[in-house]
């Protein structure tokens, strides 16, 4: 999720920032090679739990479910449920990503494993889920909306501007503009639009909000090659080549889901030093 930019770059949106995928920065985050240990079993822990909701899901329908996937990346989550029997419970699978790259390389490993016959994948803005439906959008449709890999932490609010003062750190924005985070607001919104009643959004994995996770993620994209700009003042982590990941408290998921009845929301810790959590939302 990444643009090159500089201290007197004109303001952009972050989302929109995901076509330069293309560059090496940007895809090392993608590569195992330099992912971190901790994401690396967040992910492996995000996989496990969404196996075994999947089959939950399954066993009250007894039918193939419809499943749509929020920023499918490199299809990451496809192809490793085409390798279990867990596959044979999805009848359709419906991915998007605002990356030409990732869209492309998805359409690439899907067509490898063999698995083009019920995945779909769509180039699409989620930010724009909440407003604007095509016609593999529809209301109600699916029984499963997942948003993994920490993507959910990458929609910045548009008024915040990637850009640096003199001394490096990014330039000072509004507090108020994560009060709550619109653009989060708006992704979740229309994901839980999509779903039947009975149907649950996974956000597979968040960052929790401490100084451990940042320095985690201040190291990992330093290692990537970036450039960070934001300090423990921030619950954020963003870089001068556009990677923006906020973090995340108790409280803040709730003011950030305030629509949804807190009964209905379910967090799920994914390790047992409080660096990731998994969000289960019923409807």
């Amino acid at each position: 999720m990444i643009m090159k930019m500089n201290a007197t770059s004109k303001k952009t949106s972050m989302y929109a920032c995901l076509p330069a995928y293309r560059s090496k920065e940007a895809q090392r985050t993608l590569n195992s090679k330099y992912i971190p240990p901790y994401l690396k079993q967040a992910q492996w822990a995000e996989f496990t739990k969404l196996k075994e909701i999947i089959g939950e899901i399954y066993n009250v329908r007894n039918q193939s479910l419809m499943v749509f996937d929020i920023g499918i990346g490199y299809a990451r989550i496809p192809a490793l449920l085409s390798d279990v029997a867990t596959w044979n419970k999805i009848g359709r699978y419906v991915g998007i990503d605002i990356s030409n790259h990732c869209v492309a390389q998805s359409r690439r490993i899907v067509s490898t494993k063999g698995i083009d016959d019920k995945v779909e994948i769509v180039k699409f803005d989620a930010v724009d889920l909440y407003t604007r439906y095509d016609k593999f959008l529809k209301d109600g449709q699916y029984n499963l909306v997942v948003c993994t890999y920490f993507t959910a932490g990458d929609f910045k609010p548009d008024k915040i501007e990637i850009r640096t003062k003199k001394d490096g750190l990014i330039d000072n924005y509004d507090m108020n503009l994560l009060e709550p985070n619109k653009n989060f607001v708006a992704v979740f919104k229309g994901a839980y639009n999509l779903l039947r009643v009975g149907g649950r959004i996974v956000i597979g994995s968040i960052y929790h909000d401490s100084d451990f996770v940042r320095k985690i993620q201040e190291n990992f994209y330093r290692n990537c090659n970036m450039t960070v700009i934001t300090s423990s003042r921030d619950p954020f982590t963003a870089t001068l080549e556009g990677f923006w990941s906020e973090r995340f408290n108790h409280k803040k998921i709730y003011d950030y889901l305030s629509w949804i009845p807190r009964d209905k929301i379910e967090l799920i810790p994914l390790d047992d030093y409080d660096f990731a959590l998994m969000v289960v939302i019923t409807k």
